[in-house]
């Protein structure tokens, strides 16, 4: 009777290793990605034009937000938006504010637990509707009470709250500062001039 010769089995696949935001941060590759569900996510550079656009409404909101002593403001600070055992999530929004309440005992050089008060997106032409609107929904999960979606494409910027319907201001417009920055206006052509 002859004997069937087997193939050693292959050798396993090692487990991918999902991390924490704190071993991400100790990481050191940070710059130029995210942490989404524990995996390092690449993330496009943004183009001259985004980052201006970033530049002017951090611009904008910075001596208002200091001068009313109302928090504070960032660009592309990371903000641990969820804490899982299938992985922490990381973002970082172009532009946030966080108000002073949130700030209280929380240590700022680094990653900031929880989510930003305010999140601005400028979108890039490489940003598909579907992941735009995933990151939003992750914003409003995580506590965020406004998101401003800014599109240079249409020049627009719509202002999205967990509750309402949202409100697109074009060219023209000036965008409200709300409930939670009283009194702040943002004209939408300041952006794009």
């Amino acid at each position: 009777m002859a004997t069937e010769l087997m193939a050693p089995p292959a050798p396993a696949e090692p487990e991918e290793k999902l991390l924490t935001a704190e071993e991400y941060y100790a990481s050191g590759r940070t710059k130029g990605t995210e942490l989404i569900d524990g995996r390092i996510v690449e993330i496009m550079p943004a183009n001259f034009d985004h980052g201006e656009y970033a530049g002017v409404i951090f611009s904008k909101l910075l001596p208002f937000v200091r001068e009313h002593k109302l928090g504070r403001v960032s660009v592309e600070a990371g903000f641990i938006l969820r804490r899982s055992a299938d992985g922490d999530t990381v973002r970082g929004p172009d532009v946030v504010f966080v108000e002073a309440s949130r700030l209280e005992g929380v240590d700022t050089s680094k990653f900031v637990e929880g989510a930003p008060t305010l999140a601005v997106e400028v979108i890039s032409p490489s940003n598909l509707w579907f992941e735009v609107e995933d990151k939003v929904q992750l914003y409003f999960e995580s506590g965020t009470k406004v998101v401003w979606l800014v599109d240079p494409k249409r020049r627009s910027v719509t202002v999205r709250r967990p509750d309402g319907a949202p409100a697109t201001y074009i060219e023209g417009d000036i965008v409200p500062g709300g409930a939670i920055l009283p009194g702040f206006e943002l004209p939408v052509k300041d952006i794009f001039e």
